[in-house]
This record gives C-alpha cells, sequence and structure tokens, in this order.
C-alpha cells in the first residue's frame, strides 16, 4: 500500500539512518519520539478545506464533531 511505503520510506530516511544505535531501548526510545512527532507535530496533507494538521489534532476534531471525516 502507498501510504505505509511512504511512511516506512520517510521514517528510514529521517530517523534509522541518521543515527548508529547502541541498544535496542534507544532505537525504541528514537522510533517512539519519530512516532509522536509524526501523529500529534507535523502536519500532512492538507482535507477538503485545506487545511494543513496532524492525524491527532484531526482526530480530536472530528471525534468533537467540529470537522468531517472526509476519508473515503
Amino acid at each position: 500500500n502507498g501510504y505505509i511505503e511512504s511512511f516506512n520510506s520517510r521514517f528510514r530516511d529521517e530517523l534509522l539512518n541518521r543515527e548508529l544505535f547502541l541498544s535496542i531501548d534507544e532505537l525504541r526510545y528514537v522510533a517512539n519520539r519519530g512516532r509522536m512527532d509524526y501523529n500529534h507535530y507535523r502536519p500532512h496533507s492538507p482535507d477538503l478545506s485545506g487545511d494543513y494538521m496532524a492525524p491527532a489534532r484531526r482526530a480530536a476534531l472530528v471525534a468533537a464533531g467540529s470537522i468531517r471525516d472526509d476519508v473515503s
């Protein structure tokens, strides 16, 4: 699937290829930090209204009924 391939490529390029991990715990920490950034802080492609926002923000607004979930 194109979405996960894109995510995996970015994750590898932006996080995994930039560091030499000395332990599995260090890898887990960096991966978790990257996941939090990706889901909570990094704006993603715009929705139908043209707004860029992080997935966690979009999910909260959809749950509150403030915006429509335009994913089909």
